[in-house]
This record gives C-alpha cells, structure tokens and sequence, in this order.
C-alpha cells in the first residue's frame, strides 16, 4: 500500500510538471517530415543570412567597421528627414484610401515601398550608432518573407493553415540557433564575451571612445595623412598584445585598468556577440505566435497567450539581467524593447495577411470582453493606468497629426479624404465637417473619455511612482551603498567582515523596497575576497552561500514575527492586504501547509522578500513551516554568490595589468542568467499555483473564514469608497483639481521616459566594483547628472501634487457622506 501511495505521488508530481511544461511550450501543428524540413529549410535561410551578415558569428564587425566609416553613412539625417515628410504627407492626404481608380493604386504601392525602402536603408547606415536595428528590421521583415515564400511555393493552402505550419519549424530553428552559438563560444576563447574582446569589438566596429569624460586615458593624438586628407585620432593609453595566445591587454605606467571605461557605452560588440540569441529570441516569438493561429481540435485559448506573455518577459528578464552584469545593460535594454515592439510589428503583418480588418476588431473586442468579465473593471483601469503612463507622449502626437489630417480634410485638397469613411472616397457627411480630429480618432478619444480619468491618472501616477522608486532610489542607491560597504571592509579579516555584512545585509532586509539579490551579491564579492586564502575560492563562495542563507531565514523571522504579526493587530492593516480576498487565501492555503510543496517554495522564493514574510506573519502562520519553506532559496543565493564572486574574479588582475582569471567574465554572464532565470521563474511558477490553487481548490479557498473586522470594515468604506468615485467623477471634478492631477501625471510621465530612455544623461554608471572615490568622486550626489536630478524632482512634484488631489477629493468625499446625500454615479467604462 505504501508503494501504491508513493506511485501515486509520483504520478502526481509528473502530471504536474508535464502541464506546467505544456503551459510553456507552443502547440505545434504535426506535419509530414518532408513538408516539415523543406519549411524547416525555409526558416532557416534568412537566419543563416542575418547570421553570416550581422554577428560576431560571421562578418557583422567588418560590415559594421564598413558602414561606420562609409561617407554616404553622413546621409543618413537627410534620408530620414525626407521619410519623416512622406509618412506625414502620405497620412494627411490619406494616401492609403487611393483606392478607386488604377493611377490611385499604383501611386499608393509606389508610396509605400519607396518609404519602406527607405526605412531599411536608414537602418543600415546608423546600425553602427544603433546596432539593435538590424535585428528589429529582421523581426518585420521576416513575416514578409515567409508570406512571400507561401504566396510563391503553398499557393493552394491558405495563409493561417500555413502560418500554423510554421509553429514547428520556427521552434526548431530557434533552438539550433541557441545551440549553435554556444558551441561557438565553447570552442575557442576568442569568441567569449570578456574584457580583451569587448575592446577587440569596439575597435573593430569603429566604437569611438569616451575620452569626455576619462581624459586621463588617452595616449595623445595621431594624425594619418593620406593623398586628399589628414585624419587625426586619439589612441587609449591601453593596447592589446598579439604577441602572446590569447591576447592581453597592457597597460603602462600611469594607465590603470579602469580606463576600459572608455568603451563602456559601446554596446555594439555586445549586441553583436549575442546576435544570434537576439534572432532565436526573434524566431521563437513568431514561433509561438503562429502557434495561436490554429483551430480545430488543439487550438490555443487566451490562457496560452497569457502563459506565452509570461514566457517572453521572463526570457527578456534573463537577458536584461546577463546583460547587466556585462557592462551592456542600457544598449541591451533598449534593444529587448525595441525587439519586442518589432516582433509585435512583425506578429501584426502576418495577421493582417490571414485576417480582415472587421475580423481582427471583432477578436479583438471579443478577448478585452473576456478579460474584464474575468479581472474586472477595476483591473481593466490599473491597465489603462499603465497604458497612459507609458503611451501618452505617443498618443499626443498622434491626436495631432489627426488633427492635421482632418484640416487638410476640410479644406478639400484630396477628393478622397473624408472623415465620414476612412476606407473609400464618398462625400463628405456635413455632420462630421465641424470635428477636430478625424472620425477614427474621434471614436478612439470618446472612448477614453469614457473611462473614469481620476482614477485611471491615479492608477498612471502610481505606476510611475513604483517604477521610479524601484529603478532610482532602490536600483541605483543599493548598489551605490553596497559598493561602499565593499570599499570599507576589504581589509577586514574574514571573521569581522562577515559580522558586519550579516548586520548590514539584515538591516537592509528591514527595509521595505530592498530585494535579497544585491545583499547576496555583495556577499559573493566580499567574503570570497577576503576568504579564498582560507577556504579556497569554491570553499569560499560556499561560504559565502551559507551566510547568504543564514541571513535570509533570520531577516524572515524578524520580518515574520517582528513586523508582519504586531502589523496583524491593526484591523487596517490587514484591510490593506486584502486578508479576505481570494489571492491571500490561496495564498494562506499553499502556505500553511505542512512540509516542503513546489507551491510553497516558489511563494516564498518568488515573492518579493519583505512584503512576502511580512504577510507570512498578518495571516499567522507557523514560523517553523515557513523557515522550512524557505530553505530551497539557496538555489537562488548560491547562483546569485557565484555571480558576486565571478565578477571579482574578473576584476583581479596580474602585475602586467591582464586579467588573472580571463574566464570570469563571460562566466559570471552564464551565472547572472542562472540567477535571473531562477528569480523570475519562481515568480512564474508561484503565480501558476495561486492561479491553480484559486480555480481547482475553490471550495476549500471559499472555506476559509472571512477577517470579520476586516469585512465589518470594508463595508463600512464601501460607502466613502463610492463617494470618493462620485466627486472625483471627471465631469464633476473642479478646474484647479483637474490641473492638480494633470500636472502630477505629466510631471511622472516626464521622469519616467527620461531615466529610461536616457539613462546616460541622467546617472553615472556605477557597478557593485566600483568605488566611490573614484567613479564618483567621492560624493554620492554625483551620481546623479543634470538630468537626473531634473527628474527626481518632477518626481517629488508628481507625488505631492497627487496628495494634494487625493486630500482634495477625500475632503469632498467626507463632505457627501455627512450630508446624507450620497449617491453614486454609474460610469460607463468602454475598452480601449
């Protein structure tokens, strides 16, 4: 009986994982072998050209060297000049509408592929300055070449039956291409991501160093004369040697190691030696996106598209976080954006391909029907936040060129533009003559005035909010007051440092915001450093996993115990969490189960550390399941130490100034991507169990008995929470209280997008090696340029311009309900 009992767990366990993993892969369509390797060979083609063209695989530095120095590259502005003019001229004159007569449609296609023409040039000759835009413009054009491929080889198919054929052999293909490239790195040193070859990159792509601000790490200017002009350079203090296998990097007198700083805005090589990454990224998105197309038995729900939106942004987490540690996080970052947005451009002409644009609406309308039925209005509203925040730069200028469109409209220049039907010419409909905007934006502006603007500009404020304390105040302070710690304790002996990282690290974990990953990283940088000539460098960094670990489940007990139940005596508190929702006791149920589950530890390592032990103690569960629960987060501080230490490793060099251990930096990229994958894939996995949890366990969720004051107390500000909606309806809302909130989302919108987006301009790069003294001289206010400092305080205005609203509208709110008069009014909420 017991074997039988074992068995079935066994059983259990697997059926578990091979759903959890059939959640992950895409549903493949079975085909014949040969129709599968003729597509297979069809794919492949243009990676292998990308490949060949456009990576450190093949000939990308000679092409990129080639492009950088080309005269004709100095065109560039001017191209991009005149395609900036004809997308607006051929919008406002609605050039997409010439439809009727043969000269219209000839005059358009010419139009358009001259514009599109133009575009892939434009991108060729600044992929030097911009190096991720070959990779996005493979991402668009390979739909079109697969199309191109249907319309030419499988005419007699129809285009989704052979965009679900491809689901296969574009997964094949990405995988092929992942394997391939580290084979390539494996065989030779040359081709590993490190110092030497970063340099080797940047020189070969034509990369200009930064001698602005490291004028201390030139050599001095060379002129080159040749028989029409003189060109002078200026040379790194710093060369490689040829000589010697590999190649090392000497630096002489008066030139240190940290002059390689000079090509640290150089991401071109980077981007170049993960290329073919990037394209496999690129063909498994399509991959899976074809695997959505499919009907009939197997076809794919909105549950896979949620599942494959969760597997991109953890891939994208992945790499962003291998990135980071490599010296080539802002360059990677936007690229992973820009891939993103491409790949959607991509997904989008391959659906415009199969269907129409009524049967697009209409899905479309059909899923954001199913997702508000599902989340709820309320839900749909921190998503429409979140769109604002994010869009609202795009969406200004796009209400202006409608504007535009609509007054070349009204004047009549084109014959064909009427704002009454965008599709074909008809005659004007005097009712739409006195309209702003045209009648598509119009349609699209009334539905967002539909929405409940107050709060979904709170929502907006409170999205910029949490992403400028993340990446400014914890992000970029963390690793400024860590890397200070290092400076102050590397004479410490063994035992004295590990005192004082224990008694930082567990006060660092008191603090709200403050992620466990950078406190396990320093340990792998300092203890290793101070250990290997004790314990050896494996017995050191296995020491320093043990202190990461040691310190993690004491900080969860003061959290647990400390904080989280003396907070679970305040009725307020636990209102605040939401005690009684269907989450927390999901949540509670996974948690408060005896012994060690898949479910349990992917909460506790997922989640995030202080909020996730902090609750651990409001709900009252057992200190001692919970510590047990904990204990599997060495898989995530050992990867995390082993980081820390690589990357100290990398910066130890020998007397001739190379590294000592060449090897650590392209190893401390694999371990950051372990750590990564570990981090995110946890939070996957625990959103998966609550989900679950949630849907199979709803009896015994619903069993669980509601908070009675926290119920007693939701009720009781049910009523103030419908009056606060009724003054801060936006029809009803005062001018200056508009103002207020306007300003206040303006003003976050502002600072968001330049951290982001110009991250070079707003703080000094600083790295948990660096120090203090010397990368920042000395003070910590100058991590922070000009710009940086402009956003922080449109930070500081957004969040006190938002209390000022919310006091306004709470004062009101109180006002309604000692009247008596209360009644709430119906907002109709449209989607978007």
């Amino acid at each position: 009986d017991e074997d039988d009992n074992d068995l079935e767990k066994t059983s259990s366990k697997s059926d578990t994982l091979k759903k959890m993993v059939q959640k992950v892969l895409p549903k493949v369509e079975p085909l014949p072998w040969s129709t599968f390797f003729c597509l297979s060979m069809w794919c492949a083609i243009p990676a292998i050209a990308y490949i060949l063209l456009f990576t450190q695989m093949g000939y990308g530095e000679h092409i990129y060297y080639k492009l950088s120095h080309s005269s004709f590259a100095d065109h560039a502005p001017i191209f991009a000049g005149i395609l900036i003019l004809s997308i607006f001229f051929f919008y406002v004159l609605d050039i997409d509408q010439w439809t009727t007569s043969k000269f219209g449609r000839a005059f358009r296609f010419l139009s358009a592929f001259a514009m599109f023409s133009t575009f892939v040039l434009i991108v060729i000759l600044v992929s030097n300055e911009f190096p991720y835009g070959i990779i996005t413009l493979f991402a668009v054009l390979n739909p079109l070449y697969l199309l191109v491929v249907k319309s030419v080889f499988y005419g007699g198919n129809r285009t989704r039956t052979f965009a679900t054929w491809l689901s296969g052999p574009l997964v094949v293909v990405s995988v092929l291409i992942t394997v391939s490239f580290i084979v390539w790195v494996a065989v030779d040193y040359s081709n590993e991501w490190n110092d030497v070859t970063k340099v080797e990159a940047a020189v070969r792509t034509g990369c200009d160093a930064n001698f602005d601000e490291y004028p201390n790490c030139s050599s001095g200017k060379n002129t080159t004369t040749t028989a029409t002009m003189a060109t002078t350079t200026t040379t790194t203090c710093f060369f490689l040697d040829y000589s010697v296998q590999p190649q090392e990097l000497v630096f002489p007198n008066g030139c240190d190691r940290s002059c390689l700083k000079v090509y640290d805005t150089c991401s071109n090589g980077f981007i170049l030696w993960a290329g073919p990454v990037m394209l496999s990224l690129s063909t498994l998105f399509l991959g899976f996106f074809c695997t959505f197309l499919r009907i009939g038995e197997g076809s794919t729900d909105e549950k896979d598209v949620f599942n494959f939106t969760k597997v991109w942004l953890f891939v994208l987490f992945v790499m962003w976080a291998s990135a980071s540690l490599s010296g080539a996080a802002a360059g990677v970052t936007t690229t992973l954006v820009t891939l993103t947005v491409a790949n959607m451009i991509g997904s989008s002409i391959l659906l415009s391909a199969i269907f129409g644009r009524e049967e697009i609406h209409d899905n479309k309308e059909m899923v954001l029907e199913k997702i508000r039925e599902k989340y709820g209005d309320d839900n749909l509203n921190i998503a429409r936040g979140l769109f604002v925040v994010t869009c609202s730069p795009v969406l200004l200028g796009y209400f202006c060129l409608s504007a535009v469109n609509q007054a070349v409209r009204r004047i009549g220049i084109n014959p064909c533009s009427q704002p009454v039907n965008e599709v074909e010419c008809t005659t004007v409909d005097d009712d739409q003559t006195d309209k702003i905007l045209t009648v598509r934006a119009e349609r699209q502006l009334t539905r967002m005035r539909a929405w409940n603007r107050a709060k979904v500009f709170t929502y907006a404020i409170y999205w910029g909010i949490a992403f400028m304390i993340l990446y400014v105040l914890v992000a970029k302070l963390t690793v400024v007051f860590l890397s200070w710690m290092i400076e102050k304790v590397e004479d410490f002996n063994l035992i004295a440092v590990t005192a004082i990282m224990a008694g930082v690290g567990a006060m660092m974990f008191l603090l709200p915001p403050v992620p466990g990953v950078p406190i396990y990283l320093a340990l792998g940088i300092v203890l290793p450093s101070q250990g290997y000539k004790i314990l050896g460098w494996l017995g050191a960094i296995l020491y320093s996993t043990g202190v990461g670990l040691v310190l993690k489940l004491f900080s969860s007990a003061l959290q647990q115990k400390l904080i989280g139940e003396n907070l679970s005596h305040y009725v307020k508190v636990r209102q605040f969490v939401g005690i009684n929702s269907k989450l927390m006791k999901a949540m509670r149920l996974e948690l408060g189960s005896g012994g060690i589950s898949a479910a349990k530890v992917a909460i506790l390592i997922g989640g995030p550390d202080w909020p996730t032990s902090v609750l651990c103690g409001i709900m009252r569960l057992s200190l001692f399941q919970i510590m047990l629960g904990t204990i599997p987060v060495v898989l995530l501080i050992f990867p995390t130490c082993l980081t820390g230490s690589l990357l100290y490793m990398s910066s130890r060099v020998l007397d001739n100034g190379n590294p000592e251990f060449p090897w650590a930096g392209t190893a401390s990229t694999l371990a950051a991507s372990v750590t990564a994958m570990v981090q995110f894939g946890s939070m996957l996995v625990a959103a998966y169990y609550l989900e679950r949890t949630s849907e199979s366990r709803a009896d015994e969720v619903e069993a669980i008995e509601d908070d009675q004051e926290v119920k007693e107390a939701n009720e009781k500000d049910e009523h103030m929470r419908k009056c606060y909606e009724t003054v801060t309806q936006w029809n009803a809302v005062p001018l200056w209280p508009k103002l207020i909130l306007t300003f206040s989302l303006l003003s976050v919108t502002a600072s968001c997008y330049m951290v982001q987006f110009f991250p070079e301009v707003c703080f000094v790069p600083h790295e948990l090696t660096d120090t203090i003294d010397d990368n920042l001289g000395g003070n910590v206010a100058s991590l922070f340029l000009p710009l940086g400092w402009a956003a922080v305080a449109l930070f500081l205005a957004c969040t006190i311009l938002l209390y000022i609203f919310s006091s306004w509208g709470k004062r009101q709110a109180q006002k309604l309900v000692e009247s008596g008069q209360a009644m709430p009014l119906n907002t109709q909420l449209e989607n978007f």
